[in-house]
């Protein structure tokens, strides 16, 4: 089911939305099939006899509970029990924090290099499949997974653990919009109705039901997770998952109609949630509250606490399958439903972001630093307080013979009736200077703990560095940003886009309309996408990191490129060179997939299309591409024809016979000769012609050289560039 969301999401229900149960039951045309309503069955014993363990669970992670509350005060720079000195300076030095914050910012970056270029596929036939690609990506902007994930990979630093809750939702909505209503004169004999065009124009509303349906990723707590037994290594090896949702006496409700919750113990739970208290109770602590499910309050917020247990029971056919349990307490069973995801798989993905060796959960990067950070806390802290003493002058001076030092007070222009001699001034030692060098030391340590050096925070190097000083630092950022983004695009994305592809499968019943790239040449095009079939199999990869890694490759690609087109045919040994592969990976990574169709223009998507038919397409505004089959002088009289008729009031007529005109041109140059010279042979292109990069552009040649802009070698920050 969609799990709500904590507190105050859990009751932001939109009315008519439904999750992958009510919609795999509607799809079928059956009703959800409960066990929780057969008390006297071996399956409901079963289920009976798992809370224990389940509870337990959760009663042992009490203390990764204590640690990670102190990880997130740490993180949110909120002082607690573990500051040590106790003065008048209350400061707190978010080290952590801006160290999580640029890990992120990297891992982002990284994740999500460009726009419509996420998702790389390989279908059952061998060719690639843009339309499933294109499925893909539209669920990626539909969901915001960006959002998503970088609140997760936040969560991960700080707990040690990559939590995402993976379902299938469908909401409706009524949709209203006015329409011009078409005129009509009805003839005497009321029997025939024509358009009438002299009268006025008349409006009227229509009204819609819109269906909105798709993948539904939500980030949820560590805390909220339990796994049976907690030393296994995955999801699906686990004996038992658990995760804790808080429900409203709405979402109650809604599962009781969609047959989920069963029994008088869902009604009497309604009934409970629903009783007034009396007034603002008193917070239970969470530690107090963390054994059982039931009704909770945290002040004037009332809520049931459910626990949602994914394992597999016997359902009375002989063997054990994946079912959901829903417990409201030891012995309140509100339901037992079949998994509704056809594919069997827990509606979990979770991985630590450090595997630890006979435990599920990892270790938060926090850990390791947070007596540094608390240490850094309590001296920053001291130098204040010192540096307050530091700014104030201590007067010292001899009562006896200066019987009036009360009068002796700060101000402007004070005049001190005191003697000279026996008055001094003192200066408080200055020890907020030490205190800086400390904890300028203790954050460099935190920053070389948790990966991330002075570039990744913003701030220039010290001291003065050459260009290979600063490319090892480049390179040394790079592995450890690159390393952490490829282990989340293995263990998260990877898994998540093929249970998305396999959710679409099973619940999306309408056509879909969507933007697709296609290779690159073609340009991007709305592209209707049916239901997908089962019985083909698609293999999804995240190419996040593969394309930002990749980029300074591409000059040594470029360098390549030219030594090959040097070589003679004869020596290639029955072998044919074809660059086209070579300038499809270099524009689509440089310029993104938006722009490369229209810089190398595949000329076998390009049909010719009739001047009279162009002549309409760009009447309604639409670009008319040229065509080498195209016969311009004919095309060019009926454009004419045509800006004269509709007056050409946008301008694209005249652009289009211009167009033809440069293509007349061209044909006749081309077949008078072609130019002297080659670009990109041995020797160069001819003399005024531009040419490329000569083969010496290769390490080992007598005079090294790069293609123009190219990044020194010393600057590389891809370890797998070559070296000088």
């Amino acid at each position: 089911m969609a799990r709500p969301k904590k507190k105050k999401e859990a009751d932001d229900i939109k009315v008519g939305k439904v999750d992958s149960r009510a919609i795999d039951a509607e799809k079928l045309g059956e009703e959800i099939e409960n066990w929780a309503d057969q008390p006297d069955s071996e399956t409901y014993g079963d289920a009976a006899a798992l809370y224990p363990k389940i509870a337990k669970c959760y009663e042992n992670k009490q203390e990764q509970m204590d640690r990670i509350m102190e990880y997130w005060n740490i993180y949110q720079a909120s002082p607690d029990e573990n500051q040590q000195y106790s003065g008048n300076s209350l400061c707190y030095i978010p080290a952590v924090r801006d160290c999580i914050n640029a890990r992120i910012k990297r891992t982002i970056a990284q994740l999500f290099p460009a726009n419509y270029k996420h998702v790389d596929a390989v279908g059952p036939t061998g060719e690639t499949p843009f339309a499933q690609m294109a499925l893909l990506e539209h669920y990626i902007r539909s969901c915001h997974l960006k959002d998503i994930i970088r609140a997760d990979m936040l969560a991960g630093d700080v707990t040690g653990q990559w939590n995402l809750y993976l379902d299938w939702t469908k909401s409706t909505r009524r949709v209203t919009e006015v329409i011009k209503k078409p005129p009509t004169l009805t003839s005497a004999d009321g029997q025939i109705a024509v358009e009438d065009i002299t009268a006025d124009d008349e409006y009227e509303t229509k009204s819609e039901e819109v269906i909105e349906e798709g993948p539904d990723i939500v980030p949820f707590a560590t805390e909220d997770l339990a796994v049976y037994p907690p030393t296994c290594n995955g999801i699906e090896e686990a004996t038992a998952t658990c995760i804790r949702l808080r429900m409203s006496k709405e979402k109650l409700e809604q599962l009781v109609d969609e047959g989920v919750f069963v029994g008088t113990t869902a009604k009497d739970l309604i009934d409970r949630i629903a009783k007034p208290t009396g007034g603002r109770e008193k917070y239970v602590p969470p530690k107090k509250r963390t054994g059982d499910a039931g009704i909770r309050t945290e002040g004037t917020y009332k809520y049931a606490l459910i626990y949602e247990v994914h394992t597999n029971l016997d359902l009375g056919e002989g063997y054990k399958e994946p079912v959901y349990i829903y417990y409201a307490g030891q012995e309140e069973i509100l339901g037992i439903i079949r998994n509704p995801f056809w594919g069997g798989k827990r509606p979990i993905i979770s991985a630590p972001i450090e595997r630890v060796q006979g435990s599920f959960f990892g270790v938060s990067k926090i850990e390791p630093v947070k007596y540094l950070q608390w240490n850094l806390n309590d001296y920053f802290n001291m130098g204040q307080d010192s540096a307050q003493y530091a700014l104030l002058p201590i007067v010292m001076t001899d009562p006896l013979a200066q019987p009036n030092y009360q009068s002796m007070v700060m101000g402007l222009a004070a005049v001190w009736l005191a003697n000279p001699n026996t008055t001094k001034f003192a200066q408080f030692p200055p020890l907020w200077k030490d205190s800086i060098q400390l904890c300028a030391a203790i954050k460099q340590q935190i920053q070389e703990s948790m990966d991330v050096n002075e570039a990744m925070l913003g701030k220039s190097p010290q001291g003065r560095k050459n260009q290979a000083q600063q490319a090892a630092a480049a390179q040394t950022q790079e592995t450890n940003i690159v390393d952490h983004a490829k282990r989340y695009e293995e263990v998260m994305l990877n898994p998540l886009l093929e249970r998305m592809f396999e959710l679409d499968r099973q619940f999306r019943t309408k056509d879909l309309i969507i933007a697709t790239m296609g290779e690159v040449g073609t340009e991007k095009r709305l592209q209707e996408i049916p239901p997908q079939a089962f019985g083909e199999r698609y293999f999804f990869r995240w190419c996040g990191t593969s394309f930002q890694v990749g980029m300074q490759r591409i000059q040594q690609m470029i360098s390549w490129m030219n030594v090959m087109r040097g070589i003679p045919p004869q020596q290639l040994n029955g072998r044919r060179l074809d660059i086209t592969p070579i300038l499809e990976y270099g524009t689509g990574q440089i310029f993104g997939v938006e722009v490369a169709p229209k810089i190398l223009i595949d000329e076998r998507n390009l049909f010719f299309v009739e001047p009279s038919e162009e002549n309409l397409m760009m009447h309604n505004g639409l670009p008319a591409p040229l065509h080498e089959a195209d016969d311009d002088a004919r095309h060019i009289q009926e454009h004419q024809q045509g800006a004269v008729l509709t007056g050409d009031p946008m301008g694209l007529f005249r652009a289009h016979i211009q167009q033809h005109q440069q293509a007349m041109q061209a044909k006749q140059q081309k077949a008078v000769g072609a130019q002297p010279g080659q670009p990109g042979v041995p020797g160069g292109a001819g003399t005024g012609v531009a040419g490329t990069p000569r083969p010496g552009a290769q390490p080992g040649q007598p005079r090294p050289q790069q293609p123009p802009g190219a990044v020194h070698p010393d600057q590389m920050a891809d370890q797998q560039a070559m070296p000088r």
